[in-house]
């Protein structure tokens, strides 16, 4: 079973109210009553999040058709030398043929779920003995912290 090392990175953001930052270009100033200017702030843009279930959805066609490099190297840094394209090769073949699943048929529609700073998605499959689950845990960059092959139903922790 491929599984996932317990690393995970924590982002702290300290903020003073002695100290602001401003950066770009003041694009105008506006004299106040007391005659200090009041520079506008640019406007603030805040990045989207990663489509993550597309980003499973082509992580698990990846898998399918064997393509373990191009899933191996969206890993990040605390499952890639655990989990190198022929360790994740190995799973997916043990998963169909030893585990009982028998080859990949199809699936379904992924479920998204947040659990804390990270975003599970889990994909139904239709395999040829019995279903399953692909499930792909993403960190907020899109990279991938987890990827197992599980027994349908199982709860995502």
């Amino acid at each position: 079973m491929f599984s996932r090392l317990g690393k995970f990175g924590v982002a702290v953001t300290v903020a003073s109210s002695a100290l602001v930052l401003v950066t770009g270009t003041v694009s105008h100033a506006l004299p106040d009553t007391t005659g200090t200017a009041v520079v506008a702030r640019p406007p603030v843009t805040v990045p989207s999040p990663p489509p993550y279930k597309q980003l499973a959805l082509k992580t698990l066609d990846q898998v399918v058709k064997g393509n373990f490099v191009a899933v191996s190297a969206r890993f990040d840094d605390s499952i890639r030398q655990e989990g190198n394209p022929a360790v994740l090769a190995n799973a997916w073949k043990e998963y169909q043929d030893q585990l009982g699943f028998g080859r990949y048929q199809s699936h379904g529609a992924p479920r998204q779920v947040v659990s804390g700073d990270r975003t599970v998605v889990d994909i139904p499959l239709r395999m040829a003995k019995q279903p399953g689950d692909f499930r792909v845990v993403f960190d907020g960059k899109g990279h991938i912290e987890g990827l197992w092959f599980l027994k349908k139903g199982v709860p995502v922790p």
